[in-house]
């Protein structure tokens, strides 16, 4: 997401003022995130200059970027103590939190609490009831809420799921994607009658849209990502709203009625945990891979010294799971690690006097195209998890070729989402209970195990694709939605809601 830095107030500032808060956000647009957090920290000194959200947004989005997460949450916590009711700052909070690997669930679901309290429940307060036509068997009209219709990761995650439906399921797409985001893969949902831009329409306007567009499923794409409308959900204008695929620990508060998950990422006897019903599905998320990808290389350690990758970007990245690679790569010194992502300059000094003596081990690569990303895994014999936040995507962009990875697994869903893939296709032996088991997987797999792991690479694509986390899912997805429909429409009205629509009958 790019926050505004500051909102030109309008008495006259200082020129010299002014060009600091024009030269900020030209590096923040240009990612150069020591440089704009420098100038911001510069101009915030400044007594002429009043503070607004939005600064210490930005301020906030910097420091994420350059792995300092404490500094990151405080500033954004300013932001609230200015203005209680900026919301994009306490998601932001949600989304640190979630990644951190201290937070426990009990934690994370107490920071969706504050959210709703402030942004959420005066809305749903004024909730009106639903009229839709309550026939069980009819063909769905399901809207699908998302800033990501554009060529971005989450688009390989549901872009199959919404484009395939079958005739018993009517899409719409409601459009939150800004307009310099728009691709080709824009175009590909813009053509469809279903399509709706809300871009820059206010919230109150777009729960009107799909009141009046008698949308029967409401599906959440973004959670607390870029571009989200969650407001839209706090005020529930469709009779089911969901959240799922594109963040997968759910939002945490009444609205909405259900979380797309699996009985691996939340057991049945753990369902208890989570506000929203959980929504069972063969797999967390569907995956398509990219077309034109080549096979799988053969395994590099065969031949050359064992690699392990790290394709993720400085969110994932914290000082627990660098100390365990730095552990892993001192055991094996002919190993390298591949990290390949857009690190700005002072999480890598950060990154070097965590790694020590093994970051001459370490090769550290910018980011390239998608399709460039992907083939860069030719070269990694086995990818090393981020934790808490495990891979979602990348992991399965890393199947696809070919590479499977060890991971650590915990008790949040956030936790075990890879540990859930690797279940799924029958690999569990790469699934780690401690840090030492996840050392000592990883060790085996690229020495001892290694004729094995050469084996499984050129197969592993294929069963991905016969897997459940691709074949059949669409099928999954609507035979969900249907009892989903079916439940509500055998639940008869509150009483309140019976009044309400009575009231409504009677003023017209």
């Amino acid at each position: 997401m790019r926050p505004a830095l500051f909102e030109q107030p309008r008495d006259k500032l200082a020129h010299e003022v002014w060009k600091d808060i024009v030269l900020a956000q030209q590096l923040y647009d240009a990612q150069d995130w020591d440089g704009a957090y420098a100038v911001i920290k510069r101009f915030l000194k400044r007594r002429t200059l009043r503070a607004q959200p939005m600064t210490y947004d930005a301020l906030g989005s910097c420091a994420q970027y350059q792995g300092r997460m404490g500094v990151a949450l405080a500033c954004f916590r300013k932001a609230l103590e200015i203005d209680p009711h900026y919301v994009e700052a306490r998601n932001r909070i949600i989304m640190i939190r979630d990644a951190l690997p201290e937070t426990t669930l009990a934690q994370a679901q107490r920071e969706r609490d504050k959210w709703w309290a402030v942004h959420g429940a005066p809305l749903y307060a004024k909730r009106i009831p639903h009229e839709n036509d309550r026939d069980p068997d009819r063909p769905l009209k399901v809207g699908y809420v998302s800033g990501d219709f554009q060529f971005h990761s989450a688009v390989q995650v549901f872009h199959r799921i919404v484009l395939e439906h079958s005739d018993q399921v009517i899409p719409y797409f409601y459009s939150t994607t800004p307009y310099r985001e728009w691709d080709t893969i824009t175009n590909a949902y813009r053509v469809r009658p279903g399509w709706r831009d809300l871009v820059d329409w206010p919230d109150s306007l777009v729960a009107n849209k799909i009141r009046e567009d008698q949308i029967d499923i409401l599906v959440d794409l973004s959670s607390y990502t870029a571009w989200n409308r969650l407001l839209v959900f706090a005020m529930k204008p469709a009779p089911i709203q969901l959240t799922g695929w594109g963040y997968a620990t759910g939002n945490g508060w009444p609205a909405m009625d259900g979380l797309i998950a699996d009985r691996y990422v939340i057991p049945e006897d753990r369902q208890h945990e989570h506000v929203e019903k959980i929504v069972y599905l063969p797999s967390v998320i569907d995956y398509d891979g990219t077309a034109g990808l080549p096979d799988a290389t053969p395994l590099p350690c065969l031949t050359q010294r064992p690699t392990f990758g790290v394709f993720q970007r400085s969110l994932k990245l914290n000082a627990e799971e660098i100390g365990v690679w730095r552990e892993l790569l001192r055991r094996l010194p002919e190993s390298r690690l591949l990290m390949k992502s857009y690190y700005c300059p002072s999480l890598i000094e950060w990154m070097r006097g965590l790694f020590g003596a093994q970051w001459a081990q370490v090769e550290i690569r910018g980011i390239t195209s998608s399709f460039d990303h992907k083939v860069a895994y030719g070269e990694v014999d086995l990818f090393c998890d981020t934790w808490p936040q495990t891979a979602g995507v990348s992991a399965c962009d890393a199947f696809w070729q070919g590479v499977p990875g060890v991971t650590l697994v915990g008790p949040r869903v956030i936790q075990r989402t890879t540990a859930s893939f690797l279940t799924i296709l029958g690999l569990t032996d790469f699934i780690a209970e401690t840090h030492e088991d996840y050392i000592e997987k990883a060790v085996s797999w690229v020495t001892t195990r290694k004729e094995e792991l050469a084996a499984l690479r050129p197969t592993l694509r294929a069963r991905f694709q016969a897997s459940p986390i691709h074949a059949g899912y669409v099928e999954a997805v609507e035979v969900a939605y249907r009892q989903l429909w079916r439940d509500w429409c055998a639940t008869p009205l509150s009483i309140a809601d019976a009044r309400k629509r009575l009231e409504r009958v009677l003023a017209a």
